[in-house]
């Protein structure tokens, strides 16, 4: 890689490599049987110069030192035809890295056998407790990857690891009730996924939806479960953080640092080096150290993430919150993994002192949401009914208004956290939010 960085410091002002290493194995599940088992490796490596504030950018599924070389001496082409970018200011220079977490070298070396054994236990277990349940889909995933970045400024900073997930959708048919796809899982840095308690979950909410509700045009208490909330907060709120929003004037943020924008009841920050975290990386993609960035803290907005390029045009410093993206070696703004903090009472606690109202598992239609004014319309399904303190069935239900309102009428969370590994990585609590108002289905 030296030798690569010298050869390109010929071709550009600055110039930037970096190498991702992946190997990935799977197994999924359709209609009770084991429908897939796979295996992928490969590498890539992207190059990121500039010359006379030109960048040019190549990608090369290789790491191969020829086939880089000739990837550099690309991007060298694409600089010279590109536009200037008078906005351009550097690369990054090193920095103070914090201590790396131990690999997990089991994930390097897992056999998709493993998955596969994880998922016919689930089969197993749900048709075990429940006979009328289907095993709609479901599946089991490790992932392991090398990561080296190095720039002609002294950045070089390599990072290996690994993490498993399993998941499994549910769906019930008893008598004239087919329930909807009931969904749960399980992510972390090691292969002791609990399988046992993702059915045992997954069976319990398909039990509940077997009691259907009529829903109807109400304020009501609402707990969102993480997968719900992650599903939402990744559409509506999220991308209103980002630093490059604030400059091009598009975030609903802009002037409100120090302002409150939820209840007290939420504190969010995005950390990868937070205990359930599944990618506790080190630098950014581009070798950039990472932090714990706090957003939101007890309701009150503390501040917006940055890469490189949007914090030096801002006139700050970047926050360690560059994503690269390997299908376009490009950079982007993005989070490691955000962690709403948890409360002190658990789900059960929570549900227990609601006289009426709902337990939201996921949401339909979060995709729609608009981050430039946070306003969203969605479905909740499946949602559970709660009455005296405990859950009676099954509702559908839409939820319409703006995230910003929402986050205002969060009043707990729960003790439990989950980690989402889909989308944006999030972990969360689950989040009980006063008179949300609903319109039945």
């Amino acid at each position: 890689m030296e030798n690569l960085i010298r050869y390109a410091e010929k071709l550009f002002d600055e110039v930037e490599i970096a190498v991702y290493r992946s190997r990935d194995v799977s197994a999924s599940v359709e209609l009770n049987e084991i429908s897939m088992a796979s295996a992928r490796s490969g590498a890539v490596t992207i190059v990121r110069g500039i010359k006379d504030k030109r960048l040019g950018l190549a990608i090369v599924d290789s790491d191969d030192e020829k086939r880089v070389k000739e990837a550099i001496e690309q991007a060298a082409k694409m600089a010279g035809l590109n536009s200037r970018d008078e906005k351009w200011v550097s690369l990054p220079e090193p920095g103070k890295y914090r201590e790396k977490p131990e690999p997990n070298y089991e994930l390097k070396e897992a056999s998709s056998d493993v998955l596969v054994e994880m998922l016919v236990n689930a089969i197993k277990l749900a048709r075990k407790d429940d006979e009328h349940v289907i095993v709609a889909g479901g599946e089991g995933g490790v992932s392991w990857e090398e990561r080296r970045i190095i720039n002609s400024h002294g950045v070089d900073v390599f990072q290996e690891g690994g993490a498993a997930f399993f998941f499994i959708e549910l769906v019930g048919k008893k008598g004239n009730t087919v329930t909807p796809g009931i969904f749960d899982f399980d992510a972390r840095r090691d292969l002791n996924l609990d399988v046992e308690g993702v059915v045992e979950k997954a069976v319990q909410k398909v039990r509940w939806a077997y009691s259907v509700s009529p829903s109807r045009n109400e304020e009501v208490p609402v707990i969102l479960a993480p997968w719900a909330i992650a599903g939402l907060f990744s559409y509506a709120l999220l991308p209103a953080f980002s630093g490059e929003r604030l400059v091009k004037e598009t975030t609903p943020l802009a002037d409100r640092v120090g302002e409150r924008i939820a209840g007290d009841a939420i504190t969010l920050y995005d950390d990868p080096f937070h205990p359930l975290s599944i990618d506790p990386v080190v630098a950014d993609g581009e070798g950039v150290p990472t932090r714990r960035n706090v957003i939101i803290e007890d309701g009150v907005f503390k501040g917006f993430i940055w890469d490189n390029y949007w914090a030096r045009i801002h006139g700050t410093e970047s926050t360690g919150n560059g994503k690269r993206d390997l299908r376009s070696g490009g950079i982007n703004i993005g989070f490691h993994n955000v962690v709403i903090e948890n409360g002190k009472r658990s789900l059960e606690d929570m549900i227990a002192d609601i006289e009426h109202g709902y337990f939201v598992d996921g949401f339909q239609g979060a995709h729609t949401s608009n981050p430039d004014n946070g306003n969203f319309a969605v479905t909740a399904n499946p949602a559970f009914l709660i009455e005296n303190g405990e859950v009676v069935g099954s509702s559908v239900f839409l939820i319409a208004g703006n995230v910003y309102e929402l986050l205002k009428q969060a009043a707990e969370t729960s003790s439990e956290q989950r980690v989402m590994p889909f989308r944006n990585t999030m972990t969360t609590p689950y989040v009980m939010f006063e008179n949300v108002r609903i319109a039945g289905k």
